[in-house]
């Protein structure tokens, strides 16, 4: 059974109350312990490296359509792409067409509007470039799409949520430990309570981050050929 937000957030405060562990919450100790923890889960959102589950998402690319984004369901305007929150790691991306599939090439923004000189209205799209806002990540397909494509995306997005009436469900087992020691961490600090993090607590929480950072994927580039460039030969035929 997974275990109460609550519940969690108390076990927390008991590895900073070393005094006394069995005091129970009082005043906004929940409501600071929920605030920190969301806020913890949405800065591993930024580079992606402490969310350690990837997750794939299929959807439909139309004609002539340059950019998809993903955010959350309370954004407006309304993104594509519904889902926890952004997109903080892409780690694959593909089109699939009548069983036939097209890897996507993950350019970097900087690179891709130094590039390119033309704007090919349609084509086959072989180019992704993803730009992270505040709420949403937008994905731009370059060239546009000449026909229906299905496109699939498999990285990490942004952890969801939680209230104190929530469990810690949605997050793997293995991981608890440590985001235990992690808010404790700020809730010492934010508390007025900096003097109960130990050099021991320190220790702790740091063996805990190693293993979480090597539980991540690592996302492996792939040198491609220079025709697949930008400013390459392909991009003459890609717009045929």
């Amino acid at each position: 059974m997974s275990q109460p937000v609550k519940e969690f957030i108390s076990d927390s405060y008991q590895l900073i109350s070393a005094s006394s562990p069995t005091v129970p919450l009082h005043g906004n100790d929940t409501s600071k312990g929920v605030q920190f923890l969301n806020e913890l889960m949405d800065a591993y959102s930024a580079t992606g490296l402490m969310v350690t589950i990837a997750r794939q998402l299929t959807f439909s690319l139309p004609i002539g359509q340059q950019e998809i984004t993903f955010g959350n369901a309370d954004i407006v305007p309304t993104p594509d792409v519904i889902i926890d929150g952004r997109l903080a790691n892409l780690q694959n991306a593909w089109l699939e067409l009548e069983g036939v599939t097209y890897p996507l090439i993950d350019e970097s923004r900087n690179v891709f509007y130094a590039s390119y000189k033309y704007d090919p209205q349609v084509g086959l799209p072989r180019f992704v470039i993803i730009t992270n806002e505040t709420d949403l990540t937008r994905m731009r397909f370059y060239p546009a799409a000449s026909q229906v494509y299905t496109v699939n995306v498999y990285g990490k997005f942004q952890l969801f949520h939680v209230t104190e009436n929530d469990t810690m469900s949605g997050l793997p087992s293995y991981y608890i430990r440590y985001l235990r020691f992690a808010l404790a961490k700020d809730l010492a600090f934010y508390k007025g309570r900096s003097q109960a993090w130990t050099d021991k607590l320190e220790a702790e929480y740091r063996e805990a981050k190693q293993d979480m950072e090597s539980v991540s994927s690592v996302n492996l580039d792939i040198e491609t050929e220079q025709e697949s460039y930008l400013n390459g030969a392909w991009r003459v035929r890609a717009g045929v």
